[in-house]
């Protein structure tokens, strides 16, 4: 199968790399020549590609003429200009339609079920609250509405991996905020294996979301993960009125996809 993946980062290139070893056809595009490189070194074919770049020239009407195109861009953070990205995500999924991409998966958020409260199934109504979680419902919406049963969305938890943990960011910070809210995380492995399997059974036509199964309190368990990492701990404020906030239940998803998590458990991430 000729998979092409549009952005081969942090998530893309270890998945790019699984899916070569998998037997198929990847290609991938990356922002930088450096990175172009490295991944060519890898064995990838990669082409230059920024977001708003002309979609129709020779170079991605190759790109987008794929069994499967994983739509894998992120939005910027922070900073994310939230016009800019809808509207060239959107043109992208309609220029990989009328270049003849077959099937897309689309690698969202589960931010976009926004700040309800209590367990969150895959059914959920979206309530996003962010400039970026309403970018992905809008994305979401336009994948579904041209691709129909060709597409799916895996709505993903916070990212951790080896190099990457948010206890990071948390580390020596004081005045933390929502303490007693459950994390929400999912372990880069995990999504990789996900991914694999919505390939291998041909799972199209479906929103699905990751997360491990465990969700233990911001403060226990930064606390503890900053503690484990050599990090200071971070201070977090007294919550009159805890409120624990959203809990993903990705049990759905791990039976449709008979996927058995690695890191069931955030704890399990740094072991």
């Amino acid at each position: 199968m000729k998979i092409a993946i549009i952005a081969c980062g942090w998530l893309g290139q270890p998945l790019a790399q699984q899916l070569l070893k998998d037997g198929h056809s990847v290609v991938a595009t990356c922002r930088s020549a450096a990175k172009q490189q490295e991944l060519q070194n890898l064995g990838l074919t990669t082409h230059l590609f920024n977001l708003g770049d002309n979609l129709h020239s020779a170079m991605m009407q190759k790109v987008l003429q794929a069994d499967l195109l994983i739509l894998n861009i992120p939005p910027g953070g922070k900073h994310i200009q939230a016009e800019f990205f809808t509207h060239h995500m959107c043109a992208l999924v309609q220029a990989a339609k009328s270049h003849g991409t077959q099937r897309l998966l689309f690698i969202s958020t589960t931010a976009v079920y926004g700040e309800v409260q209590g367990e969150i199934f895959e059914h959920v109504l979206c309530q996003p609250a962010t400039l970026s979680a309403k970018a992905h419902l809008k994305i979401e919406q336009q994948v579904l509405g041209i691709f129909g049963k060709q597409a799916s969305v895996l709505r993903l938890a916070g990212l951790v991996g080896h190099d990457r943990h948010p206890a990071k960011y948390l580390a020596a910070r004081s005045a933390v905020s929502q303490g007693s809210q459950g994390v929400n995380l999912v372990h880069q492995l995990d999504v990789i294996s996900a991914i694999q399997a919505i390939i291998q059974h041909k799972y199209y036509g479906v929103i699905f979301h990751l997360s491990a199964h465990e969700h233990p309190s911001r403060q226990d368990y930064y606390s503890w993960a900053c503690t484990k990492l050599g990090l200071q701990v971070p201070e977090f404020d007294i919550e009159i009125t805890p409120n624990h906030g959203k809990l993903i239940n990705a049990q759905w998803t791990c039976q449709q996809l008979k996927l058995q998590l690695k890191y069931p458990s955030p704890y399990d991430m740094l072991n």
